[in-house]
């Protein structure tokens, strides 16, 4: 359950100016994280009863700010160029649900942990950068958590992240590439994750 509270204090979007990196991201981070808590507050009940209310919500306000396809990209590696063009969009359509639900159950867990954030080291200038955070837990250390966007026509996009010092895209890659070497191809994971996806969100 731990895993869940923790990506789900994570799995924020920020969109905005790169007149200041540093200052512009970190301020977008907090405000987009204070959204989506919010929403999830006034929701709730709906929420609890049924999860799929919580899906709109989640689409609405993190999705649109997170480069999928990159992400995409980075988690299949060499398999991604073996693809035709369709079968990258079903891919970057199926695991992008998956983050969604994944989202989506973690959400229903939170219960407001306090977040920490780092000072931000970057230059005006810089199309990266690295937003640092630390999850409070009641019992324990704090969460370490890493986001790590760039600039994209003037917005900031998330194209990874790293949660108590596990990489989200390198797990993926590690995990989906186990699948494909006992599929043979990366049709049997699109499959997989298909079938998976549509069981989840009934």
């Amino acid at each position: 359950m731990l895993g869940r509270i923790v990506l789900a204090t994570c799995l924020v979007a920020v969109t905005g100016s790169g007149r200041c990196a540093g200052s512009d991201a970190l301020q977008l981070v907090q405000d987009t994280t204070a959204r989506m808590v919010q929403a999830l507050d006034k929701n709730r009940k709906a929420i609890v009863a049924d999860e799929n209310r919580l899906y709109p919500l989640v689409e609405e306000i993190i999705l649109p700010h997170f480069d999928f396809e990159r992400m995409s990209r980075s988690v299949l590696g060499r398999y991604w160029r073996d693809l035709a063009p369709e079968d990258q969009q079903r891919f970057v359509a199926e695991f992008r649900t998956l983050l969604v639900r994944t989202y989506a159950t973690a959400m229903l867990e939170y219960s407001g942990q306090k977040i920490v954030y780092l000072p931000v080291r970057a230059k005006a200038e810089d199309v990266e950068v690295t937003i640092q955070t630390r999850v409070q837990q009641a019992s324990g250390f704090p969460i370490p958590i890493d986001y790590f966007l760039y600039q994209d026509s003037g917005r900031w996009r998330v194209y990874n992240m790293s949660i108590d010092d596990v990489d989200l895209v390198l797990n993926y890659r590690t995990s989906f590439a186990r699948t494909i070497r006992e599929d043979g191809n990366v049709s049997g994971l699109i499959a997989k994750l298909h079938e998976s996806n549509q069981q989840a969100m009934q």
